[in-house]
């Protein structure tokens, strides 16, 4: 009969065998959750010059997206985009407001980023007034126009539609690295601001914006434009591109996860936890400024009885616009429905495996994405990827969006191609006078501008956004 210690010494090698399998399996666990799994995105585009360069200057045909096994979810990918800072490097990016006040006494708010070469005549305040009261008293100031407040692009960033600037902070942030003057729109009544008319604008209503690109053009006029939207607020851009054409003043534009027929998305029920909160957040909009907007809307009504998409536009956007019907609603507010009249180039990155528009019938977004579109116009690019959820694109800690730079790479890209013919443009528009801007603005109060140009007539014309 063997010994005691005879059995243990033969139990050691078991004992080893054992430990040792389960720290490998636990190594090669560990080691597939954090391995990137690398994938390069399909393209879709038509055949083109333009299009030829910008993939090669962006190295799109080898950009791969390589995201991290623990952010392979969709819903990792969106929720993490939506909580975590979206200061890129983990720092908060600062902002500074300044109202615009619109031609029917609306008032829109642009958050301006302030590290980096942002609005150079608005003074840092010690105090910052509260923004309920942003038509009181507005200081005047009379702002000469230098070389160097109007020599880089200006950058204007679209959030989605219940978003803010914090929402598209990481952008902004690598903005501004980049060297663009960095500012974003939020519509009336959205993203803190104030609500002084009995309207909000419907997602797709682009007279807001059409007149906030015209007061950065006069107020930045050697600067090029370009424009970058994200979820829900793709659709403004993409139908202010098309209803204005090829007078809208932005040299590039660039989607990130836009939904194109929103028709299709948001006339039929809730799909989705996602649809659930994206309701919620309309009506915790329509709540802070139910006493502005009581005379026109029944409130009680819409925050409590319409519990789909189609029953809460119908009871806000209908009444609010005077729309005969819904369809008539849906037509004139369709982002694809001027679609053939963009005569910018445009980016869209989508990902397959978005939650928020994917169908009822699909766990996959591809049935929502026109593919066809991207086929015959020569001034759209489409870039789509397997994973990246909504608005997400995350590779690995710290959770940067590939997106983000791509949507900035693609951009330099276009503005160095057609800088030649930009300039040109501005040389022969602009003229020999001396003209200087008056602007009323501040942190906390409504910019109107009026622009004094001493000629030979010595003609004053005074416009007001």
């Amino acid at each position: 009969m063997l010994p005691l210690s005879l059995y243990s010494l033969l139990a050691v090698p078991l004992v080893a065998a054992v430990l040792g399998s389960a720290l490998l399996s636990l190594l090669l666990c560990l080691s597939d959750v954090f391995r990137r799994r690398r994938a390069l995105p399909s393209l879709h585009f038509r055949e083109s010059a333009l299009n030829a360069r910008l993939l090669a200057r962006c190295g799109l045909r080898q950009r791969v997206f390589s995201p991290a096994s623990y952010l392979a979810s969709p819903h990792v990918q969106t929720l993490l985009a939506a909580c975590w800072p979206r200061g890129g490097d983990g720092q908060e990016v600062p902002f500074q407001r300044e109202y615009l006040q619109m031609r029917d006494k609306g008032v829109v708010a642009l958050d301006w980023v302030l590290s980096g070469p942002g609005p150079q005549h608005q003074p840092q305040h010690q105090h910052q007034p509260q923004p309920q009261s942003p038509l009181q008293h507005p200081p005047h100031r009379v702002i000469k126009r230098s070389r160097s407040n109007n020599s880089s692009t200006v950058l204007l960033v679209l959030p989605p539609v219940t978003g803010d600037a914090h929402t598209v902070s990481a952008l902004c942030g690598q903005a501004v690295k980049r060297g663009l003057r960095t500012v974003v729109f939020n519509r009336r009544g959205h993203g803190g601001s104030v609500l002084t008319t009995a309207r909000l604008l419907s997602a797709a209503d682009p007279s807001d914006l059409r007149q906030v690109i015209k007061y950065l053009r006069l107020r930045f006029p050697k600067s090029r434009l370009a424009a970058v939207a994200y979820g829900t607020g793709c659709g403004l851009l993409i139908s202010y591109l098309g209803e204005f054409g090829s007078s809208a003043f932005l040299s590039a534009g660039a989607c990130v996860s836009p939904c194109y027929d929103t028709v299709e998305k948001f006339s039929g029920p809730l799909r989705s936890l996602y649809d659930l909160l994206h309701l919620l957040n309309l009506k915790w909009v329509l709540l802070q400024h139910a006493k502005a907007l009581s005379a026109v809307v029944d409130v009680k009504e819409a925050l409590l009885k319409a519990w789909s998409f189609r029953a809460y536009e119908e009871a806000v956007y209908c009444r609010m616009y005077n729309h005969a019907s819904l369809e008539e609603y849906w037509e004139k507010n369709n982002p694809i429905r001027d679609v053939d009249d963009i005569a910018v180039p445009v980016l869209c990155i989508n990902s397959l495996d978005d939650p928020f528009f994917s169908s009822s019938s699909s766990s996959s977004s591809s049935s929502s994405i026109p593919y066809d579109l991207f086929r015959c116009y020569p001034n759209f690019l489409l870039v789509v990827t397997e994973k990246g959820g909504h608005c997400g694109f995350l590779e690995r800690y710290p959770f940067q969006s590939w997106a983000d730079s791509l949507c900035l790479d693609y951009l330099e890209a276009v503005l160095e191609l057609t800088t030649r013919g930009y300039t040109t443009t501005t040389t022969n528009t602009s003229t020999s006078t001396n003209t200087s801007t008056s602007i009323n603005a501040s942190t906390s109060s409504s910019a109107t501008f009026s622009v004094s140009s001493s000629s030979n007539s010595r003609r004053n014309t005074r416009s007001t956004i």
